[in-house]
């Protein structure tokens, strides 16, 4: 039977812990993966993340500030399933989480160091008040991003960026920013990643200096944005 591979927003909000539990041994065990199989593509490491507590992947996948979005394969005739289904019976074949949005001038000065915003470690929990958006360019960063090594070369890395790109422009346009502002780093020597994202929008960014003495995000990364202009809002 036919199978099509989906994108799938991963709720915050769920209906029961059963499923909850669910969600967080899916996330846990696609992320740990990813962390053993490709530790270079990570500021984290495997050693770190494989003790953690259940509380601390229920956090993350709670998080106010983050939108996660997977890809899973399903049969091209299980349109009668829910999304919800979908996102806890099959397995995560690959993932982006969207942080933000944090408020950056509208003039774009700040543009090019869309990071400030993010640096304290606060920052990566604490929404934004949704006043602070209002006509201000609204900044994102894109992290957590892989595919399964089974899942490559399929187009699943483009559904994952350009899903969660759009995301980002229309959150920002609900919220009547002036447009968004995506960032990113990826790893210096990956460059196939780097022509994925530049057929997707995005180029690249200078040196942070900022950036690399909060995260430590070394000269082994490089920076990439992509501005996201948004419609007009009518009303």
């Amino acid at each position: 039977m036919a199978s099509e591979t989906k994108v799938i927003h991963v709720p915050r909000e769920w209906p029961s812990p059963t499923f909850g539990e669910r969600l967080c041994q899916l996330y846990k065990a696609a992320r740990l993966r990813a962390l053993k199989e490709d530790p270079q593509a990570f500021l984290s490491t495997y050693d770190r993340e494989s003790k953690f507590n259940d509380a601390t992947w229920v956090q993350r996948l709670r998080n106010p500030l983050s939108n996660t979005f997977v890809a899973i394969r399903t049969e091209a005739d299980s349109a009668e399933i829910s999304e919800i289904e979908h996102v806890s019976q099959n397995e995560w074949l690959g993932m982006i989480v969207l942080l933000g949005p944090k408020a950056l001038p509208a003039d774009g000065s700040e543009s090019q160091t869309l990071w400030n915003p993010f640096l304290q470690p606060a920052s990566h929990t604490e929404a934004a008040d949704p006043l602070s958006i209002v006509d201000s360019e609204a900044a994102y960063i894109a992290v957590s991003m892989f595919v399964l090594p089974e899942a490559r070369r399929q187009g699943v890395g483009r559904k994952l960026i350009e899903t969660s790109v759009e995301a980002a422009r229309v959150e920002a346009n609900s919220m009547r920013a002036s447009r968004a502002n995506i960032g990113l780093w990826v790893e210096a020597e990956n460059v196939s990643a780097q022509k994925l994202y530049e057929a997707c929008g995005f180029r690249f960014l200078s040196d942070d200096p900022a950036l690399i003495a909060a995260h430590g995000v070394m000269t082994a990364q490089v920076l990439m944005g992509r501005l996201v202009e948004l419609l007009p809002v009518k009303g």
